[in-house]
């Protein structure tokens, strides 16, 4: 996997440095540099394809150094040949790409000398210990391969027999979507068919594919049909009927099926002709994918779906790429990307089955739903998941319930997971009743909300690095100094159950207060009614003081195992997988 860049004086950079992890999703202002950086890899790829195949054939000079060199390939970026240099300026322009095994990449531009002939741009490699590797196994075996995802378009209205070798020769190529019938073609050629099914077909929505069919006329002239059929149909459509987002869509999973075992993959704005919905989905298949990631995009639905993390803030104006933007930085990137469109409804009618949620609890499901290998969670195709602003609002899901009666004749089955915070016994049972009434499964928390079940030492002793006893030790004393204003919010709560008279105000308070304590004795009533982003908040500012790793609930929800989910949530979990076969 790739480690970092650094360019100088390259297009629309000065001096740019980037740091890549598992997933970078480039955002920001239009012309601010993300193409810069893709085309970078881009070339960095087709460098690397010369020297898989070739020799060094060049002895070069660079930074007082001679190194055997290979000339970059720059015909195939010919945009370039005029404005690879920063303002035009007459400098030394160079990319560098490190991966994590310690190997680089240089490509450089030496300045031009005013009298000499125009200087020849090279590129030179470099492994672990700064030797260049001499053959063109050496490079085979030391850097992988980038995959390169190219730029689709709808298909063409009849496409022709071509020979494999010129589809192949023109796989990453903008001439790709002109030969998709051909490419799945050769799947069957190849003996791929099925595999690709296989792949695709969770990520279809129901779209079922038939192997392409081949015509061939008496005047010797060929084409290739595809046939498909759509969810609730059994008529056949041939591919050029399906909608733009539909083909495209198709095309990704093609192409992402190609390239899956490869560690990394880059995309330029794939969303591209994709609605929301599918935008969504991409994100999730990407991620189902565990390979590097590295997309630019101006989608919010995208943004929405991908983890804060993953985001990365690309400025021409600035010497370095900002990942996983501060909160107040994200109300620029939001006008910057425009408003997003609420999808929970629309895809609610679609599904099978429909869970509404306490607003930013999806992410957290979906990682333990991985966890857990509850495929309709994770992928999000019968099963459709509507946030929801909070435990009063329960009542705006009503509406949803007589539409999907009425018109939907009960086909969709709908399921609401809210918070406890510091409801009583008594009001639990009231809001559980009203939304049984209404048609609903309704599941409210034990304990105060979903990341309450997440406060697990020994997760955070191996995210961390620090010994299990010392985490449990250290929880166990944070959630302890947290009795008085825990107490407060219980003693509010009861107040509003009890709609009690002012003026016995004390006599409440003291039998509350007894309450709570012979309650506050309990471990688990304490790590129940403690508020864990808080609890959490005061661990990493411990670990951090004593020299380990902080840690987060999406890291802690993507790392624990199995047995280590609390019961109460994998019985949540199971049902909420189950929710599109219910009855």
């Amino acid at each position: 996997m790739i480690k970092d860049m650094r360019l100088r004086n390259f297009k629309a950079f000065e001096k740019f440095a980037m740091n890549f992890q598992d997933t970078s999703f480039l955002v920001g202002p239009n012309s601010a540099g993300k193409s810069t950086v893709l085309t970078a890899l881009r070339l960095a790829e087709a460098c690397l394809r010369l020297a898989r195949r070739t020799r060094p054939s060049l002895a070069c000079q660079h930074r007082d150094v001679w190194v055997q060199a290979h000339p970059t390939p720059i015909r195939e970026f010919e945009a370039l040949n005029e404005s690879i240099r920063f303002d035009f300026r007459n400098e030394e322009t160079s990319l560098e790409l490190t991966w994590r095994s310690g190997y680089k990449l240089r490509a450089v531009w030496l300045p031009d000398s005013g009298d000499e002939e125009r200087s020849e741009p090279f590129f030179y490699l470099l492994d672990k210990d700064g030797r260049v590797p001499r053959t063109p196994k050496e490079v085979r075996e030391g850097y992988p391969t980038v995959g390169i995802n190219p730029t689709l378009s709808p298909l063409e209205h009849e496409e022709q027999i071509l020979s494999d070798d010129y589809v192949r020769k023109n796989f990453a190529t903008r001439l790709s979507s002109r030969h998709f019938r051909n490419n799945l073609r050769m799947l069957v050629g190849d003996g791929e068919w099925e595999g690709f099914l296989d792949f695709a077909n969770p990520w279809l929505g129901g779209i079922k594919l038939s192997k392409p069919l081949s015509r061939y006329g008496a005047d010797g002239e060929s084409s290739i049909d595809v046939f498909y059929t759509e969810p609730g149909s059994r008529v056949e459509k041939e591919l050029v009927w399906a909608g733009d987002g539909v083909q495209i869509w198709l095309q990704l999973l093609m192409h992402l099926y190609r390239a899956q075992s490869l560690p990394t993959l880059v995309l330029d704005e794939p969303e591209v002709f994709l609605h929301a919905d599918l935008q969504r989905r991409l994100v999730r298949l990407l991620d189902s994918l565990r390979a590097q990631v590295v997309l630019a995009t101006h989608s919010s639905e995208v943004l929405a779906e991908a983890p804060r993390d993953a985001i990365v803030w690309v400025d021409k104006t600035r010497s370095r790429a900002i990942r996983s933007p501060k909160d107040e930085s994200m109300a620029g990137l939001d006008a910057a990307l425009g408003s997003a469109f609420n999808l929970g409804l629309a895809r609610a009618l679609r599904a099978r089955g429909v869970l509404f949620i306490e607003g930013k609890d999806q992410k957290i499901l979906k990682l333990l739903g991985r966890q857990l290998g509850l495929e309709r969670i994770i992928q999000e195709t019968a099963l459709a998941v509507v946030p929801i602003n909070g435990y009063s609002n329960w009542n705006h899901v009503e509406p949803f319930k007589w539409f999907a009666d009425q018109f939907l004749q009960n086909a969709v089955r709908s399921m609401i997971l809210l918070d406890r915070d510091y409801r009583t016994d008594r009001q639990v049972a009231a809001v559980e009743g009203k939304l049984k009434d209404a048609g609903f499964q309704a599941h409210v928390w034990n304990r105060k909300e979903l990341e309450s079940y997440l406060l697990l030492p020994t997760v955070i002793s191996r995210l961390s690095k620090c010994p299990t006893e010392t985490v449990s030790t250290e929880l166990d004393r944070i959630v302890a100094g947290m009795e008085d204003p825990i107490f407060s919010r219980f003693f509010a709560e009861v107040q509003n159950e009890k709609r009690y008279n002012p003026r016995e105000t004390v006599a409440l308070h003291r039998e509350a207060q007894q309450e709570f304590r012979a309650k506050w004795g309990s471990l688990d009533f304490r790590y129940s009614n403690c508020p864990p982003k808080d609890v959490l908040a005061e661990m990493n500012r411990f670990l951090q003081g004593v020299g380990f790793k902080a840690v987060s609930f999406e890291g802690i929800a993507k790392n624990v195992k199995v047995e280590e989910v609390p019961e109460e949530m994998v019985q949540v979990l199971m049902e909420i997988n189950a929710l599109p076969d219910s009855k």
